[in-house]
């Protein structure tokens, strides 16, 4: 059985490379080229959650049943990952038996790229101005990818903690050459921004759409699973909602579930899967907002793993 750590996955997925896998993932989602059920989830009495997310991509280079589990602990401090656990993944050309992939590792990268790939083809080509609100390992990838795909000059943040948003503020500072500036709450983190990034595991909304600037592309990775809440569900009206699966999103998008409730979102149409997305929907938000709303899919998994397996015995 082969085993890749933290440190492999971290060395072979290149931004680049990253940005290329997850236009493969969600393009076999949209194409319905994946057996893919919904998420299942299992509570801990500490607010913790376990996940499993089998797969099996039919066609293709990336073909193969995989299987994800993973356990998500959201109070976790921000210096260690949230998400533990591995993705097993079946009958790898090259190797004996079951390999098995750090899954923190995986979506932390995986997630991050998402985010990276729908503002590479949704946000205006010369926007500059971030807003990532949060603290987390999510927050310091969101920063790196954003950096990425979009000339960013100016960078703002909130979160919770003074603390972390301190120590962020001298990781940014010492990583990244780059100088950011922490604001009191959401609503003033988000102002004039161009991009904003919702990475909390918080339990109620954080933004409105009043709140938000006219123009401007949002990604909603935080909120991914029932009970968990960062948008209020007032932003989806008159606004472009993008997402990485219709289907999870309506399983696990609180914000997106009571927006239909009320009428925000159409019963018939909930948003735009970024599988079906090309270039020609690129500047959407020189002409209002766009929302990336990502609840996170084994594809994303899938792929990521295999590819990683590949480069490394490649390497070896």
């Amino acid at each position: 059985m082969l085993y890749v750590d933290k440190e492999a996955v971290a060395r072979y997925l290149t931004m680049e490379l990253s940005l290329k896998l997850s236009e493969i993932a969600f393009k076999l989602q949209s194409e319905r080229k994946v057996e893919q059920p919904l998420r299942n989830i299992v509570k801990g009495e500490d607010g913790s959650l376990m996940g499993t997310m089998p797969i099996y991509i039919k066609e293709g280079p990336y073909q193969g049943f995989g299987l994800k589990s993973v356990v998500v602990r959201f109070q976790s401090n921000g210096s260690k990952p949230s998400h533990v656990g591995s993705v097993l993944v079946y009958d790898e050309p090259g190797v004996s038996g079951m390999a098995v992939v750090d899954a923190g590792a995986i979506t932390e990268i995986r997630t991050a790229a998402a985010s990276a790939y729908a503002t590479h083809l949704l946000a205006a080509k010369d926007a500059s101005r971030l807003a990532i609100l949060g603290t987390g390992l999510q927050a310091r990838a969101h920063l790196q990818a954003m950096l990425y795909v979009r000339p960013i000059k100016e960078v703002t943040l909130w979160g919770r903690s003074e603390e972390r948003c301190r120590e962020f503020a001298t990781w940014c500072d010492k990583t990244l050459n780059l100088a950011i500036s922490i604001k009191s709450s959401p609503a003033e983190a988000v102002l004039n921004s161009d991009i904003i990034c919702t990475t909390t595991a918080s339990r109620n909304p954080i933004i409105s759409r009043k709140e938000l600037p006219a123009k401007c592309h949002v990604n909603a990775i935080g909120a991914s699973a029932l009970g968990f809440q960062e948008l209020n569900e007032d932003v989806y009206s008159n606004t472009a909602l993008f997402t990485d699966s219709n289907e999870s999103v309506l399983a696990a998008s609180q914000s997106v579930i009571k927006a239909r409730e009320k009428g925000i979102l159409s019963e018939s149409a909930i948003g735009i899967e970024i599988g079906t997305v090309s270039q020609s929907h690129a500047n959407l938000s020189e002409q209002g907002v766009t929302i990336f709303q990502s609840v996170g899919l084994a594809v994303q998994d899938m792929v990521f793993s295999r590819e990683v397996i590949r480069q490394l015995i490649k390497m070896s």
